[in-house]
């Protein structure tokens, strides 16, 4: 009897605070590459980015509350499903995963695209525009 209520307390202000507006992502950069993980609603609207090493793992959550603002006219739109871009160093899409729902686990590779950045190209420095040496 007392474990069960333990329980149920201890797992009480999670459930409590779980709501309709909350959203989690699991992203795992499961390349050997430096990417960019940009996550859109499914409007398309920008929602946050951020850069993920090669085999890191990092969690994307959203808490967005009602603002208690309504205009009439205005349809309630769904942050949900989640767009997930996976973009390369050099500013290329790596790969794209779309339909991502609250609580997924989403891996670079796994999602659609070329799988394939190119390299970033160098900046060539040029000759100094004088060769005109100090003298002391």
């Amino acid at each position: 009897m007392y474990f069960k209520l333990w329980i149920f307390l201890l797992f009480a202000p999670l459930i409590a605070r779980a709501g309709t507006n909350d959203g989690t992502i699991l992203l795992h950069n499961d390349t050997v590459l430096i990417l960019t993980a940009v996550i859109q609603a499914s409007d398309g609207s920008y929602l946050g980015q951020f850069s993920v090493q090669p085999g890191q793992q990092r969690n994307w959550t959203t808490n967005r509350s009602p603002a208690g603002y309504v205009r009439p006219g205005t349809p309630d739109i769904s942050l949900t499903p989640y767009t997930v871009i996976w973009q390369c160093p050099s500013e290329g899409i790596f790969s794209m995963c779309t339909g991502v729902s609250p609580g997924s686990y989403i891996n670079a590779s796994v999602c659609n695209g070329s799988h394939f950045c190119s390299p970033k190209q160098e900046i060539k420095k040029e000759a100094p525009a004088s060769t005109l040496k100090k003298t002391k």
